[in-house]
């Protein structure tokens, strides 16, 4: 009787295996609707639509990525509603349908220090929540704060009416603001500013079929 070939694990099964449990950053060009898996790294001195009443800027350098990565700056250069919001088409849609289940992103107190107290606030104009932790960041630092969505009570509801549940089925917005208690429409004015970088859209794992080795070593680093 012939003997049985050994098995053992080849490159492309590794591979396989490893993109499995690698959560997926999506590009932004050509995507339609929320993806569990999308980031948003402001490359180059792009805004990515992301806007309102401040000043915004991309210095195209100095991101959480270190130099030659771009981010977000949010400036009020007078006292006034320090806030950045984007209805971009990647935010806008049924987040739970998504398996959306929570939001990170890095957050800097660019600048000199200033006292603030950043929160993500998502839904839309007639039911719009804001999460109730506040992220306090460095000073000239870039640190990494976890959204978690799966509870109405971290939330409170700012505008309109509506359910929590209700807001995440039916997104147009997503806001980063300057806000002390008690949370009502109007954020608190400040003047000061804030860098905001790599936010990704977390959920379930998200399968593939492959995964560049060199994409997977970037991830593990």
């Amino acid at each position: 009787m012939p003997a049985r070939p050994r098995c053992s694990a080849s490159a492309p099964s590794v591979l396989i295996a490893i993109a499995l449990v690698v959560p997926i950053a999506f590009p932004r060009e050509g995507r339609s609707g929320p993806t569990a898996g999308f980031l948003e790294t402001w490359p180059g001195n792009s805004l990515q639509g992301w806007g309102g009443g401040a000043t915004y800027s991309n210095p195209g350098t100095g991101g959480a990525g270190g130099a030659g990565d771009g981010f977000l700056r949010v400036a009020t250069l007078s006292t006034g509603n320090l806030a950045a919001t984007s209805s971009g088409t990647e935010y806008i849609g049924n987040w739970t349908a998504a398996g959306i289940t929570g939001v990170r992103l890095w957050l800097n107190d660019v600048d000199e220090a200033q006292p603030l107290e950043l929160h993500l606030v998502i839904g839309r104009a007639t039911n719009f929540w804001l999460y109730n932790p506040g992220f306090i960041p460095s000073s000239q630092t870039w640190d990494e704060f976890t959204v978690d969505l799966s509870s109405a009570s971290s939330f409170t509801r700012i505008t309109g009416t509506g359910t929590f549940e209700e807001a995440l089925q039916n997104v147009d917005r997503l806001q980063i603001r300057h806000d002390h208690e008690p949370f009502v429409q109007s954020p608190d004015p400040i003047q000061g500013d804030f860098g905001v970088d790599h936010l990704r859209l977390t959920g379930p794992l998200v399968p593939v079929r492959s995964t560049p080795w060199g994409r997977i070593k970037a991830l593990y680093r």
